[in-house]
C-alpha cells in the first residue's frame, strides 16, 4: 500500500473517536469554557490528527502534480508518516493525562515531521516553470503550517522551561489559531478548491487573477489577525474580521459560479458538500461582518472559539469528506495500474460519488457542524450538546462506509514469474474470498446478489430513488478456478 494511502487511512480510523469527543466537549464550548485540557484534545485531534494528515497524503500525490512534475514517493515518505503520527500520539495522551513532559515531546515531533513533509514537497518543485497562483497559494499555506506548528511547540516547551509569559494569554493562542486556521486550513482550502473543482465539474477554469486576490485579501486579513493577538488591540481584530469576511463572500460567489456548470448529469455528493460548504461560509461571513462593523453583541473571544468550530467541523471536514469520494478510488486504481496489473484484472468499484450512506452522513455533519457554531455563538449549550451528537453520528457513519469500501475493493497482490524470468502483479485473491478470481465479464451491479448478467432489467436502478449508478462497467467475481 502506498504511504498517501496511509495518511488517508489512519485520519478516517480516528474520524469516530473525533466525533465522541466533539459531542463531549460540545457543552464546553457553548459554556465559555474553552481552555481545558479535554478542549485542547478535541482541537489537536481534529487539526493534526484529521486534517493535517489528510492534507499531507494529497499534498503528496497532488502537489507535484499541479506543478507539472513528476515525482514517485521515495522511502522518506513512510518515515516522514511514523514520526508525524508518533509525535500526534504523544501529544494527545498529553492532553488526556494533563502531562506537560508529554505534550511538549508530542509537539518536537509533530514539528519533525512537518519539517521533513515541507522538505519532501520543496524536492519536487521543477526548475524555470511558471508559476500558478494555485501553487503559490499551496506554498503560502505551507509557510503558515510552518510557523503555526513552530509557535505550538515554542507554547508547549513554555510550559516546562517558563521563559515567557505573554505565551500563556490570549496572544499567544491568537497567533497560533490564526495562522493554523486561516493562513494553513483556509488558504489551502481555497487554493485547491480553484484547481479540482473545475476538473470534476467540467465548467471552465476561472481566471487566475480571481485566486491572486483572493490569496492577497486573506494574508492581509491573518497578518492582521495575528497583529491585534500581538498588541491585544480591537482594531486590528476587527479590519481583520471584516477584510476576511469579504474574502469568505467572494470564494462563496466562486463556489456557486462553478457548481452551477456542473456538467454531471448524475447527483455528485461531493458537489453537495461544497454547496454547504458555500451557504455556511455566506453565514459565518455575514455575522463577521456585523461583528466587524459593531452590530452584534458578543465577546471577540465567544466569536474565535464559534469561528474555529466552524473551520473545523465544517469548512475542513466537510471538505475532505467531499473529495476523498473521488480521491480514494483514484489512488486505489492508481496503486494497482503502478504495480503491472491489467485493466481487465482490476474489480471496478461502481463509482461511490452518490452512496446511500453518504448522504445521511453528510445529512448529519452538516446539520452538526452549522448548528454547533451557532451554539458557542449564543452560549446554547443543550442546542450544542444536539449539534454534537449529530455531527459525531455522521462522522461515524461516514468513517464506517470508507473502511467497508476500502475493504471491498482491497485485493492482495501476488507475483508471478513469467517465461522470460521477470515478475509481474497478479489481483491473485479478493480479500474476503481466497479462492475468488476476477473476470472480466460485465455482471448487473444493481442485484444483491449480482445475478451475473450482462444486462438486466435492474441495471441502473438504485435502493436510493434519488441516487443512480455509474455508467462504468463493472466486473463480477466468480468462484470458478484459474
Amino acid at each position: 500500500m502506498t504511504a498517501a494511502i496511509a495518511f488517508l487511512a489512519l485520519p478516517c480510523l480516528l474520524l469516530p473517536l473525533a466525533g465522541l469527543l466533539v459531542f463531549r466537549i460540545a457543552p464546553l464550548l457553548a459554556a465559555g469554557d474553552h481552555r481545558t485540557y479535554a478542549v485542547l484534545l478535541v482541537n489537536h485531534l481534529l487539526t493534526l490528527g484529521w486534517g493535517m494528515m489528510v492534507a499531507m497524503g494529497a499534498l503528496h500525490q497532488m502537489f507535484p502534480a499541479i506543478l507539472g512534475a513528476s515525482r514517485r514517493l521515495g522511502p522518506v515518505v513512510p518515515v516522514q508518516f511514523g514520526i508525524t503520527t508518533l509525535g500526534i500520539a504523544l501529544l494527545l495522551g498529553g492532553f488526556a493525562r494533563a502531562h506537560l513532559l508529554g505534550i511538549a515531546g508530542g509537539a518536537v515531533l509533530v514539528l519533525v515531521g512537518v519539517v521533513l513533509f515541507v522538505g519532501l514537497l520543496l524536492r519536487a518543485v521543477p526548475q524555470g516553470r511558471p508559476w500558478s497562483p494555485a501553487a503559490t497559494g499551496i506554498l503560502l499555506s505551507l509557510a503558515c503550517l510552518l510557523l503555526t506548528v513552530l509557535w505550538g511547540t515554542l507554547m508547549a516547551l513554555n510550559w516546562i522551561l517558563r521563559f515567557s509569559a505573554s505565551l500563556y494569554t490570549a496572544a499567544g493562542i491568537g497567533v497560533h489559531a490564526a495562522l493554523g486556521l486561516g493562513g494553513w486550513f483556509v488558504q489551502l482550502i481555497m487554493s485547491v478548491s480553484y484547481v479540482l473543482l473545475p476538473r470534476f465539474t467540467g465548467v471552465r477554469a476561472m481566471g487566475e487573477e480571481r485566486l491572486g486576490i483572493l490569496l492577497l485579501g486573506l494574508n492581509g486579513a491573518v497578518g492582521l489577525l495575528v497583529w491585534a493577538a500581538l498588541r491585544r488591540e480591537e482594531g486590528p481584530a476587527r479590519a481583520g474580521v471584516m477584510l476576511l469576511s469579504l474574502v469568505g463572500l467572494w470564494y462563496a460567489a466562486d463556489l456557486v459560479r462553478l457548481l452551477r456548470g456542473a456538467r454531471q448529469r448524475a447527483p455528485d455528493l461531493g458537489n453537495w458538500h461544497w454547496w454547504a460548504i458555500a451557504g455556511e461560509v455566506v453565514t459565518a461571513a455575514m455575522i463577521g461582518l456585523a461583528w466587524a462593523m459593531g452590530l452584534l453583541p458578543v465577546e471577540g473571544r465567544r466569536l474565535a472559539v464559534a469561528c474555529g468550530t466552524f473551520v473545523l467541523c465544517g469548512w475542513v471536514t466537510l471538505a475532505i469528506m467531499g473529495q476523498l469520494y473521488k480521491v480514494t478510488p483514484f489512488l486505489m486504481w492508481h496503486y494497482r495500474y503502478a504495480r503491472g496489473l491489467e485493466a481487465t484484472e482490476i474489480p471496478r468499484l461502481a463509482a461511490p460519488y452518490f452512496p446511500g450512506w453518504g448522504v445521511v452522513a453528510f445529512g448529519l455533519t452538516a446539520a452538526g457542524s452549522a448548528l454547533l457554531p451557532a451554539a458557542v455563538l449564543v452560549g446554547a449549550e443543550h442546542l450544542a450538546r444536539v449539534a454534537g451528537a449529530g455531527w459525531a453520528l455522521g462522522a461515524g457513519i461516514y468513517s464506517w462506509w470508507r473502511a467497508r469500501r476500502l475493504n471491498r475493493c482491497g485485493l492482495r497482490i501476488a507475483s508471478r514469474t513469467t517465461s522470460d524470468g521477470s515478475t509481474t502483479a497478479t489481483a491473485a485473491t479478493a480479500s474476503r474470498h481466497p479462492q475468488e478470481r476476477i473476470t472480466s465479464r460485465p455482471a448487473c451491479p444493481s442485484c444483491r446478489p449480482p445475478c451475473g448478467r450482462a444486462r438486466c432489467s435492474k441495471m441502473g436502478r438504485s435502493p436510493w430513488p434519488w441516487a443512480r449508478r455509474s455508467p462504468w462497467p463493472s466486473y463480477r467475481v466468480s468462484l470458478a478456478p484459474p
